[in-house]
C-alpha cells in the first residue's frame, strides 16, 4: 500500500499511527505507518498526541525514559506541534454536540481543524468521514 501524496496540505497524524510506526508489534501495520510518515513533510500533531504516544510506548513496549526524552525532542523538532487554546476546547465541545465523538477524539479533531489540516490519518475514526467540509479522516492501515 502506498501512502497518498500530499501537496501543500497540512496532515494530522493521530497517536495510533505513531505507535504502530515506533513499536515492535504488528509488522504490516508498522510498515504501513512508517511508509505514511516517510511520505509526509512535517506532519501536524499536538501535545495530546505526544503524551498519549509516550505513555503507550512506556506501557506497551521496551521504551525507557531516556528513549522517551529523545523521541519527544525529535517530535518537537520534526513535526508541526499545534498550539492548544481555548478555541480548541470550545470547538471540541461543539463537535461533541454535533457528532458522536468521544471527549478525547473531539479534542484531536478540533486541534486538527484549528491547525488548518485537510487530512487526519487515524485508525480509530470513521474512514472517509469529512468534518466541517475541511478535514477528511483517512485510515492508512485499512488494508493491513
Amino acid at each position: 500500500m502506498t501512502a497518498p501524496a500530499l501537496v501543500n496540505q497540512q496532515a494530522w497524524v493521530d497517536t495510533n499511527i505513531w505507535f504502530y510506526a515506533l513499536s515492535s508489534g504488528d509488522g504490516a501495520k508498522r510498515i504501513a505507518a512508517n511508509r505514511l510518515l516517510d511520505s509526509l513533510d512535517h506532519p501536524v500533531i499536538n501535545s495530546q498526541v505526544i503524551r498519549e504516544l509516550c505513555v503507550n510506548l512506556l506501557r506497551k513496549s521496551t521504551y525507557d525514559e531516556t528513549t522517551i526524552q529523545e523521541l519527544s525532542s525529535s517530535l518537537y523538532r520534526d513535526c508541526h506541534v499545534a498550539a492548544e487554546s481555548v478555541g480548541v476546547f470550545l470547538r471540541a465541545s461543539k463537535l461533541r454536540q454535533q457528532h458522536a465523538f468521544s471527549y478525547w477524539d473531539s479534542l484531536i479533531i478540533a486541534a486538527a481543524l484549528e491547525a488548518g489540516c485537510a487530512t487526519m490519518y487515524s485508525e480509530d475514526m470513521q474512514h472517509g468521514q469529512i468534518i466541517e467540509g475541511q478535514l477528511t479522516i483517512i485510515n492508512p492501515l485499512i488494508s493491513t
